[in-house]
């Protein structure tokens, strides 16, 4: 998504396939997007920052979606909605926390919403593209060795509550530290760590029988 004027999109940029791609973002990537005079460039509505903030975390953000709500195509709408509230949010950005944390928490917040709505229900004939994160690239024995576990792993996670799911995927996916969940997520620490503890325990049981 590219954003023309003040307010709109000129395109979308959301990765168009059914997972998110297996790579993140490289340190420099990530300090380039913190430094003042790239924020500095966003607050003062420069299309071109705006542009380069969303190729280089639009992966990240449909990722979270997509796995916490196992759907291509509701994991493109809520990273479409979650860029245009952050353009919308830029100027009352205090830089307290990381543009990731940031992006982070509104994409977790309107994912948790879409859930906790009456009308929305996980289709389970859609199941299967919540299982679809291996890259393809491993040897076919590999692959094969592997797939069994892939296939429970991604279904237990979409199986558990989604306070628990939100800070498994945000941990232990995407690599945010317990600091950075618990101010995405405006949570205690302390809360935090109770609900991954709780998170990685319900998985442990349902993958039982893939331990040594």
């Amino acid at each position: 998504m590219a954003v023309g004027g003040a307010s709109r999109p000129r395109r979308r940029l959301f990765y168009a396939g059914t997972s998110p791609p297996r790579y993140g973002l490289t340190v420099r990537e990530a300090e380039a997007c913190d430094a003042p005079r790239f924020l500095d460039r966003l607050r003062a509505g420069e299309t071109s920052a705006f542009e380069e903030l969303v190729i280089t975390y639009q992966h990240r953000v449909f990722g979270v979606a997509f796995r916490m709500l196992g759907n291509a195509a509701e994991a493109q709408e809520v990273a479409q909605e979650a860029f245009l509230r952050a353009h919308r949010g830029l100027a009352q950005f205090r830089g307290d926390a990381k543009l990731s944390t940031w992006l982070y928490a509104i994409a977790s917040r309107l994912c948790l919403n879409r859930l906790a709505t009456g009308e929305r229900r996980l289709a389970r004939q859609g199941e299967e593209t919540l299982l679809r994160l291996s890259d393809g690239a491993r040897a076919p024995d590999a692959a094969l060795e592997q797939s069994e576990l892939e296939t429970a792993l991604h279904r237990a996670i979409a199986e558990l509550p989604e306070d628990r799911r939100i800070v498994i995927v945000l941990r232990d996916l995407e690599g945010l530290s317990y600091e950075e969940i618990a101010q995405a997520l405006e949570l205690e620490l302390g809360t935090v760590r109770s609900r991954l503890h709780r998170a990685r325990a319900d998985l442990k049981d349902k993958l039982e029988r893939f331990l040594p």
